[in-house]
Order: structure tokens, then sequence, then C-alpha cells
């Protein structure tokens, strides 16, 4: 007989794990265009593209794979996720070749995203009550922010002595931990339809989009997760600009384990924030947070030419104010939310989300090829700034409810 957690602590520990495992291809793409870009003859367009479709997947299967789980059982979305993520990742393994096969199974890996991110959070929401639940969403978002610090540091190593295959067999391999994890190990949950309570489909969003304290959350992290994306989508590449442009001939695994250090340090931010969300006013902590973000990506771009370490320690600082308002967003979007229709308000509160992380690449890809290219300092000036927008537009969303009550 499998043991199936009733201890809240051990179901949230059961539930991040799952999701670590799950993100270890995160950066598969992100480190390995350093190697791919030259290898495929892409553009930093091309390079955009692919980093962007990875959240155009997510978008595209979120309505289907979040939106279900206010009839579903979220256990059973989240392994369909994992099943999708695992296909492409083989797809990286046997078929991709040029852009357009990048193209397409990096698009999958993405809509895999779309079945376990959000769905982990509603398998913590079905079986926690209303305290437990606002204090484990923290948590839980913060370990997107190690997932994916841990996926640059494991596909940096691997980056010296191995291809861009080995590091997508690794990946499937441990999107097959995460399903053993979650699917032995969580105690199925039906979802359960009160008599008399109008059934909504699950694919009918609309209600959301009526409640304006929901929407206020859900733009707001649009635009974060915007500047989040772009920001991870070119940080490697940035940092060897950096460290080139400084004429230091430093190892290009050093570069990606300085990211994931960066990275990874996101998680303490993110439980931060959320932390003085639920405790102070939110709107006013999150649109002071995105104001202060706003200003230290200013100051990155004046910093950016200065010595290396320096320009380290800005850029981690930048990052860490990236996600200070990640989990306070997410936790107001699950809060404002009624519990029947809290998969709808996730999923939307995803669509826009990645929406914003979808547009990101390509356009700081855009950007960098417009302005002089990858060697150019004034391209990656105005690459940060642009990024930088995003927390701009999260503190004029915010300071407009600022006086609202939790």
């Amino acid at each position: 007989m499998f043991y199936r957690p009733q201890d809240k602590t051990i179901l949230l520990v059961i539930v991040c794990v799952s999701s670590l495992f799950s993100l270890l291809s995160f950066a598969l793409w992100p480190v390995f265009l350093i190697d791919l870009r030259y290898l495929w003859s892409l553009s930093n367009i091309e390079i955009g593209l692919i980093s962007g479709t990875y959240f155009l997947g997510y978008v595209l299967a979120t309505p289907i794979l979040v939106g279900f789980t206010d009839k579903f059982d979220a256990k059973w979305i989240f392994l369909t996720g994992c099943l999708v993520a695992f296909l492409g990742n083989v797809g990286f393994v046997f078929f991709v070749n040029d852009f357009w096969t990048a193209l397409l199974f990096w698009t999958l890996v993405g809509a895999g995203l779309a079945g376990t991110y959000m769905p982990g959070l509603q398998i913590l929401n079905a079986r926690l009550n209303d305290y437990d639940r606002i204090s484990a969403v923290p948590w839980y978002t913060s370990c997107f922010g190690l997932g994916t610090g841990v996926s640059y540091f494991v596909m940096g190593l691997m980056l010296s002595s191995f291809d861009h295959r080995f590091a997508a067999v690794l990946s499937s391999l441990a999107l097959l931990v995460s399903i053993s994890l979650i699917f032995l190990f969580v105690k199925s949950n039906p979802v359960e339809v009160k008599l008399g309570d109008r059934i909504r489909h699950p694919l009918d969003l609309r209600p959301v989009f009526k409640k304006r304290k929901s929407m206020s959350y859900i733009l707001a992290y649009g635009a974060h997760t915007y500047e989040l994306f772009a920001f991870r989508s070119w940080s490697v590449a940035l940092f060897f600009f950096i460290a080139s442009s400084n004429s230091k001939a430093i190892p290009i695994q050093t570069i990606t384990v300085t990211v994931s250090i960066i990275m990874l340090t996101g998680m303490i931010a993110s439980v931060l924030g959320a932390n003085l969300a639920q405790k102070y006013n939110r709107h006013h902590i999150i649109a002071s947070v995105g104001l202060c973000t706003f200003l230290i990506a200013i100051l990155s771009v004046i910093l950016i030419n200065n010595v290396l370490p320096l320009v380290f320690f800005i850029l981690w600082f930048y990052n860490f104010f990236i996600m200070l308002d990640s989990g306070a967003l997410t936790a107001g979007a699950v809060e404002s939310s009624d519990p029947e229709n809290r998969g709808a308000v996730l999923a939307v509160h995803s669509m826009i989300g990645f929406t914003g992380g979808a547009l990101g690449g390509p356009l700081i890809g855009g950007i960098v090829d417009l302005m002089g290219g990858e060697n150019s300092l004034i391209a990656w000036q105005f690459a940060l700034i642009t990024m930088g927008c995003g927390s701009l537009i999260v503190f004029i969303i915010q300071f407009k409810f600022r006086f609202e009550k939790n």
C-alpha cells in the first residue's frame, strides 16, 4: 500500500519536490542556445522566438489544463502535464535539429508546464484550509524560482561535456520522477459540485474578467512575468557579453553557475515579498516593489559597463527585486477568488501572465538585433530598460488599488 500524506507539511513538500523535478528542462534552451545559435545559424530574433514559444505553449494549454481543475482532480491534470512535457523533451532527443523543430518541441515543453505549475497549486488548494492555503502559496510559487535556478545549474554543468540531447534525456527522467511522486503519494480528491450551484463550463473564463479585484493582480502578473522571463531567457547571453566586454576569459560553465545562484536567491525574495504582502496592504507592498525594481533596472543600465563584481551584484539585486512580488501577486489572485472558480482565476492568471513571458524573449531579441547585436553595449542597455518597464506597469496598476483592503 502506498503512503498518502494527510499532514499538510508533508503534502506541501511532496508537491514542491515534484514541481522541482518537472522544471529541470526549463534552462535547456537558454543555456544550450550559446552553442546551438552557431550550429543552426540562428538570428537573435529566432532565438527570442524559440524562447517565447515556450510560454506560448503554456498560454495555449492553460485554458484546458488549468481551467479543468475546477471540475477534475488537479492530481490527474498534473500527471497529464508531465506527460506532455516528457514528449517535448523526447522530441529534443530524437528530432530537433533546426529552428522549426526546436520551435515545435519547445512549445510542447511549455505546454507541459501549464499542466504542472498552477495545477500543482490547485492540488494544495483542494487539500488545505484557507489559512494553510495562503501560507503555502508563497512556498510553492518560490519553488518555481528554485527549480529554474537548479535547472540553470545542472544545464550549465552539462554544457561542457554533453550536448542538448543528453540534457533532454536527463530532463525526461526527472519528469518520470515527478510523475511517480504525485501518482504514488498524493491521495485522489474528486472535485465536489454542490447541488443547486450553477454549473460553469470549465472553458468559460468570462466570470473572472468581471472580478475587478482578481484582475488587478492578474494584469500586474502579466507585466511581472514579461520582465521575469525576458531577464531569464537572456541572462546567460547578457552575462557572457558582460564578461567579454571586461576582457575576462570566464568559462561559460562559470557564467551558468553564477546565473543559477542568482535565480536560486529569488526563492527567498518570493517568500519574503509574499509574507510582507500578507501582513500589510498587499497593493501597497507590490506597488512599492514595482517602483523600486524599475529604478534598479535603470541603475543596472548605468552601471553595466563598470567593474565585473559590481555589475554582477547589481544584476543579482535586480533579479531579487523582480522576484519580490511574484508570490504576492499569485497569492492575491488566489485570495480574491471564489472556491468554485479558483481554477478559472488561476487559468486567466497564467494565460495573461505567461503571455507576457511569451512576449519578453522575442521583444528583447528584436531590440538586441536592432540596436547593434549581442556584442553591443547600447543594445543591452536598451534591453535592460525595456525589461524594467514591466515593473513600472506593475507599479501603475497596484498604485491605483493601494487603498483597497486585502
